[in-house]
């Protein structure tokens, strides 16, 4: 295990993206970072090489960006990705990432909010790059950076013994805005919030719980995520853990065989689609042993999955548990660079939304509500001073719209439910959706659910998942919800009860971390 104060002085001497990579390839030189599969051969890329080919990116960067501008970056999860990303930061630049999947409609949207004059896309977005071209005047610079030939042309031609090699010694100021990322908008407004070098570093930089040196990463979620770059990219790269890149999530299967990860960060609906193969497996060979029908499909070393971006069911935990994983639920947003809390092996966790870290923010909850501040904490939402102030207490806490409650002991957060949704009745009786939506966690007939308010009740909608009912010989779905419904209700007040149910044919619309939009939702 590493020395905490030796920890400590690293940390204390990281600023800024480019104090990260030069530490990194300092501390851990020629050690794998980065692998990923090209075709069926591992390709693997040490700290060294990152630095070197982030800062070739940057030299790049700044010889067609001579002036500070806002680029927007769009691509899937890719090691040439990282590298642009990377570059982007410690070139000076703004880094503002979009989604693959963006529409020309929405870019365009998002870039006249952002002031964003510069785009740097992968191959496949290249006809709605076109698209966007023609309905933004406001691009200077317009990159298609093709395939990894054209880095690879890059990574040499702005290489650190090129004449370009000046370029890339610049001096970052770590206050300043370095990224502007767009949250999913479950409301239909999207806010670009601004987090500076301080912000993303400061998240990063507290001890991992529970993890050693040799420890390795899959890397699922998308990278232009914070969660994904913050937890999957930085923080691994400031510890000298070797992350792979599983890229599309249909690869999922192939790279835990191939890669044999000790450790993943996922979200809920993932872990269930995981553990449902499992189970199958587990039918299919009875004679097994749990651990030994676990590692057939999460691979021989997996430890333990730490779960973000919605509420993590204890039934789950407890399969999980049953099969030797360790599933632990952690709690953040993009406001907060996104850490809150983190996930740990302890019992609190296995019901909470994870240990506080108390290192890098201070959290305190203020009428139900979780309010944090600390250094992790956003600058603002970039041109709009009024939702900024409106976010912000007095004393300079930013609220974070939760509901929340804290252990016993107060290392440990519980997120009850988010403040806009609370469905306030006749009587004054307040009541938070998510509580009772959390009741139907683990009840796997139930795909998706949504509690609100009609005539003064309470009214459930649920999307079903017909196949799985179909699996368990339910031909009557909806005395089945009813049946599960009633038993939700049991000791619950009358006005707290679910009143009636419906149930839709379609999924919700959802944001691109997909959650449901809770407000496109009419009943």
């Amino acid at each position: 295990m590493k020395n905490i104060f030796e920890i400590n002085e690293v940390y204390a001497s990281i600023h800024t993206v480019r104090d990260l990579i030069d530490s990194s390839a300092e501390r851990f030189g020629d050690k794998a970072f980065i692998k990923y599969l090209s075709g069926d051969e591992i390709i693997e890329k040490s700290f060294v090489t990152l630095r070197e080919n982030s800062l070739a990116l940057c030299r790049y960067i700044r010889s067609i960006c001579p002036e500070r501008m806002h680029i927007a970056v769009i691509g899937k999860t890719t090691y040439e990705y990282i590298t642009a990303l990377t570059g982007t930061l410690v070139s000076g630049n703004v880094f503002v990432p979009l989604a693959p999947n963006t529409s020309a409609e929405e870019a365009v949207m998002l870039f006249e909010d952002g002031d964003v004059t510069a785009i740097f896309y992968e191959s496949a977005y290249e006809e709605t790059a076109k698209k966007i071209v023609e309905q933004y005047d406001k691009l200077k610079v317009v990159v298609n950076m093709g395939d990894a030939a054209w880095f690879d042309d890059i990574y040499k031609r702005f290489g650190s013994d090129s004449e370009y090699a000046q370029l890339s010694e610049i001096e970052l100021d770590p206050k300043a805005c370095a990224a502007i990322i767009y949250t999913s908008g479950t409301t239909g407004v999207r806010k670009g919030v601004m987090l500076s070098s301080e912000n993303l570093i400061a998240n990063v930089t507290y001890p991992e719980i529970e993890l050693a040196d040799d420890d390795v990463y899959l890397s699922v979620l998308p990278m232009h995520h914070i969660f994904c770059f913050s937890c999957d990219y930085f923080k691994p790269l400031l510890d000298g853990l070797t992350v792979c890149l599983n890229g599309e999530i249909a690869n999922i299967g192939k790279n835990l065989a191939v890669f044999q990860p000790t450790t993943m960060r996922l979200v809920p609906m993932i872990c269930e689609t995981l553990i449902r193969k499992v189970n199958i497996l587990h039918k299919r060979f009875p004679d097994l042993r749990p651990r030994e029908v676990a590692e057939k499909v999460f691979g021989k070393n997996i430890r333990w999955i730490a779960v973000g971006g919605a509420y993590l069911g204890p039934g789950l935990v407890a399969e999980y548990e049953k099969y030797g994983i360790m599933l632990r639920q952690g709690y953040g947003m993009t406001e907060t660079s996104p850490k809150i809390t983190t996930a740990d092996f302890s019992d609190f966790c296995k019901d909470s939304s994870g240990k506080i870290i108390k290192s890098i923010c201070d959290v305190r909850i203020v009428d139900g509500e979780i309010q944090v501040k600390g250094a992790s904490v956003m600058m603002g939402y970039y041109k709009k001073p009024e939702a900024t102030a409106e976010v912000f207490t007095e004393d300079g806490y930013l609220r974070t719209g939760d509901l929340g409650r804290f252990s016993p002991d107060g290392s440990h957060l519980y997120v009850i439910g988010r403040s806009k949704n609370l469905i306030i009745l006749s009587n004054g009786e307040n009541i938070s959706p998510e509580e009772i939506e959390k009741k139907f966690a683990d009840e796997k007939v139930i795909k998706e659910i949504i509690v609100s308010a009609e005539n003064d009740r309470i009214v459930a909608e649920i999307f079903p998942d017909t196949d799985f009912a179909a699996a368990l010989g339910i031909e009557d779905i909806e005395a089945y919800l009813k049946e599960k419904i009633k038993e939700a209700n049991k000791g619950e007040k009358v006005e707290r009860e679910i009143a009636s149910l419906k149930i839709r044919e379609t999924p919700f619309p959802k944001t691109t971390t997909g959650k449901i939009k809770r407000k496109a939702v009419t009943y």
